[in-house]
């Protein structure tokens, strides 16, 4: 208890830390890249899918984050800051790019070990087919899904990311959801035809 408590007292808050960042300290900056690398990681990974691709979005998004330190006026939390960041980064990589679609093996669409190869196999076609569907959504509700279900984000925080009311991300949600279920269903049924 002592030690966790010893590391909380330890860890600067989010506001300290954003100001000395804001202010150039190095170390602060390694610490933000530390704390946040991971998620912008994933962030682009889902959209970009392929691992050298979403390295690259994240470190340009930190480069940028860096550049830009002195215009982040704390309006936001810095962890919404960076998902921004490396959202645009992402969807400009996206569109120069061109980047081919491919179902990553460490996605985050983990496939069930399951003995059966058959089951394996369906399980699999199942995943694609979903992973198909959200790549076919309109690109915000594709963000909205990414950002909400995949990053298990809240609503706010992806209403601040994508600079959108709460409200909206709920509807683009709601709408995609919808969409999904439309996509898949018609899908099946052309499958059993």
């Amino acid at each position: 208890m002592e030690a966790v408590l010893r590391d909380q007292a330890r860890a600067p808050d989010e506001a300290t830390l954003a100001a000395r960042f804001r202010a150039g300290d190095r170390n602060a900056f390694d610490e933000i890249v530390t704390l946040h690398r991971g998620s912008l990681y994933s962030v682009a990974r889902r959209l970009l899918r392929r691992h050298e691709d979403a390295d690259e979005a994240a470190q340009t998004a930190f480069v940028r984050a860096w550049r830009a330190r002195e215009r982040f006026r704390g309006d936001a939390q810095l962890r919404t800051w960076l998902m921004r960041i490396v959202l645009n980064v992402s969807k400009s990589m996206l569109a120069s790019r061109r980047i081919e679609q491919e179902l990553p093996a460490d996605s985050g669409w983990a496939v069930a070990t399951q003995t059966d190869p058959g089951a394996r196999i369906d399980e699999v076609r199942r995943q694609h087919e979903l992973r198909r569907a959200v790549d076919g959504l309109p690109p915000r509700q594709r963000e909205v899904v990414m950002l909400k279900v995949y990053e298990d984000l809240t609503h706010r925080e992806v209403a601040e990311i994508l600079e959108l009311s709460e409200g909206a991300v709920k509807a683009h949600l709601h709408q995609a959801v919808s969409n999904l279920r439309r996509g898949l269903m018609s899908g099946r049924q052309m499958e059993k035809a």
